[in-house]
């Protein structure tokens, strides 16, 4: 009998309600604490030494039953569900997320909204109720997503916008630096026929690039042509500038994954890397430096974008004043230039 006894108080559980009789307060002082509704330190101290004798957990549920809030991130990717697999980006910013939510009883759905059928159903999943914040993958310029979306639901945008909207933020890198950065060095390494590949036209950040780059050739470029940010937007791109103009001697791409596209156009059509034409990426994904020849590219801080904006969501949760973040790119020197 007295086994059975010893083995029931080893795994007793314990309750709110035993908190509260070991601090000497009421259930609803605890309740409070627990909850951030509280301010006496007296109690707050009484409670927490409590908890630490009793060994209490809060329960996750409860707890957002009773502070109103359902302890759900949603994030949203507004580009085909393939370009979650395909693109090492978004992979590479949901783990900046998921860092960022560790230790806590927050839970992150992620949600596609590329078609209309799609878009309808993430806005239904947007409720206040459902969701305490969202964070936006992959924005558009006008996108209708964040124009359908509730400015009830505090919003982190992990790129660039054109315009502000209540209650949302930004996470950005500087994509007009990055441009710039890539650019110049090209002028620096003697090219002087460079053409660009930008992301696509709908992509504020493609927009951002090119500017940067604009600003530091000096000259015009050969073209300007926007194509997706895939190997197979980088091939077709090329070839169409090879077409055009045979003598180019340097690219400047909007991603890793174009310049994958236009090294392989390049190397069937003869030409030398570096010595016939220059290559700049822009990302610095893993495969970047295992290509060959390895690429110079311009890489930009993908996981703390995402880190970054699930803190500010994290933030604004306790209550505490947030503002938009841009962060810089640098310069990676390889061999394709």
């Amino acid at each position: 009998m007295g086994a059975r006894n010893s083995a029931r108080r080893r795994t007793h559980v314990a309750t709110i309600n035993d908190v509260a009789r070991a601090a000497g307060v009421s259930r609803s002082t605890v309740s409070r604490v627990l909850n951030g509704q509280i301010s006496s330190p007296e109690a707050r101290a009484k409670v927490e030494k409590a908890i630490a004798e009793t060994g209490y957990r809060a329960n996750a549920h409860a707890r957002s039953l009773a502070s109103g809030k359902s302890n759900v991130y949603a994030a949203i990717l507004t580009e085909p569900y393939g370009e979650l697999f395909e693109d090492p980006t978004f992979g590479r910013m949901l783990q900046g997320i998921n860092s960022a939510l560790v230790g806590t009883d927050i839970a992150l759905n992620l949600l596609f909204a590329t078609t209309d059928e799609e878009r309808e159903r993430t806005l239904r999943q947007l409720a206040p109720n459902r969701v305490d914040g969202a964070l936006v993958l992959s924005p558009h310029i006008d996108d209708p997503l964040l124009e359908a979306m509730s400015t009830a639901i505090p919003t982190i945008v992990l790129g660039p916008l054109v315009e502000g909207r209540e209650n949302t933020w930004t996470v950005t890198i500087d994509d007009r630096q990055g441009g710039e950065l890539g650019a110049r060095h090209l002028v620096e390494r003697g090219a002087r026929r460079i053409a660009i590949i930008a992301g696509p036209d709908t992509a504020q950040g493609a927009h951002d690039r090119v500017e940067g780059q604009l600003s530091a050739l000096g000259t015009a470029p050969l073209e300007v042509i926007h194509a997706p940010y895939s190997t197979g937007g980088g091939a077709s791109a090329t070839r169409e500038l090879l077409s055009r103009h045979a003598d180019l001697d340097g690219i400047l791409c909007g991603s890793d994954r174009q310049a994958l596209g236009a090294l392989a156009v390049l190397r069937e059509a003869g030409r030398s890397i570096p010595a016939d034409v220059k290559v700049v990426g822009f990302d610095d994904h893993a495969f970047a430096a295992e290509t060959t020849p390895a690429l110079t590219t311009i890489a930009q801080p993908i996981f703390e974008v995402g880190a970054s904006g699930a803190r500010l969501l994290h933030a604004l949760g306790e209550r505490q004043p947030i503002q938009s973040l841009t962060l810089p790119t640098t310069l990676v020197v390889r061999e394709t230039t």
